[in-house]
């Protein structure tokens, strides 16, 4: 089970994205909130077993797994006390917390995605770094985003660095993966305005309508959107640069974004 545990993180297990590892009580707590979260295994030393906040931890692990429905593959988690040297193993931390478990999430499709109010929508376009697209992540989720679009050319979202970047946002939120073609389609079809973040842009973000039905897409770190999202884009909008930085970090562009549709939204009559 180890073993296995070892190839789903290199992504070299069968499960790929609809399974990943989960590491420290904190990631755990919020997956055990989620009702889409399913947790398959978990291995933790007697140390942490032994405390009672790993104790209440695990207790609420196995009520979640009576609580679920067979059908879907649900039941209760398997868990595994393992000496720290395999724990180790399993850690993506250089100071592993004591647990780590398996967690099975299913990969939503567009058409999945329930809408609360006006749709609103955060895309990723070839965002590389993980650290990255985990805070893109915790941003959406932040402000109230329906959900979140991994385009090819990104990272993995279900990698052990961009889980612990999301902060937990990856169980309160959909991810989906698409094709550009496929997400402008999607958009032209739902009434979904397709705006892309580009320095290139001529319109500021604080111009632009975040009120109606939006999907905000943020391109590469080094690159920036790539020329078909660009193509099918209903608007480009830029982050104005005052002073002498050349340009801001794709996470924080992102929020700054993000923000300003919560700002029209939440704040000023929208």
């Amino acid at each position: 089970m180890i073993k296995e545990a070892l190839r789903i993180r290199e992504k070299r297990g069968k499960y790929r994205n609809t399974a990943f590892l989960v590491e420290g009580p904190h990631l755990l707590d919020t997956a055990i909130s989620s009702p889409h979260a399913v947790i398959k295994r978990v291995f933790f030393t007697g140390d942490f077993g032994g405390r009672g906040e790993g104790q209440q931890l695990l207790r609420r692990i196995v009520q979640k797994g009576d609580a679920g429905d067979p059908g879907r593959g649900e039941r209760e988690a398997v868990l595994l006390e393992v000496p720290e040297a395999l724990l180790s193993l399993l850690a993506d931390t250089e100071t592993p917390q004591g647990i780590v478990a398996l967690v099975s999430y299913p990969v939503a499709a567009l058409g999945d995605i329930a809408f609360r109010d006006a749709p609103f929508l955060v895309v990723c376009d070839g965002i590389r770094d993980p650290g990255n697209l985990g805070t893109i992540i915790r941003a959406a989720d932040a402000a109230g985003a329906d959900g979140v679009v991994v385009l090819p050319g990104s990272c993995d979202a279900f990698m052990p660095k961009t889980v612990r970047a999301t902060a937990g946002s990856l169980f309160s939120l959909p991810v989906v993966h698409s094709a550009p073609g496929a997400l402008a389609d999607y958009c032209e079809s739902a009434g979904i305005a397709l705006v892309v973040a580009d320095v290139r842009a001529a319109m500021p973000v604080y111009a632009f309508d975040f009120v109606r039905p939006v999907a905000v897409a943020f391109g590469n770190e080094a690159h920036g959107p790539g020329k078909e999202l660009i193509a099918r884009a209903t608007e480009r909008v830029k982050i104005p640069i005052i002073g002498k930085a050349e340009s801001l970090n794709v996470a924080m562009s992102a929020t700054v974004c993000l923000y300003e549709a919560v700002r029209q939204r939440r704040f000023s009559g929208g």
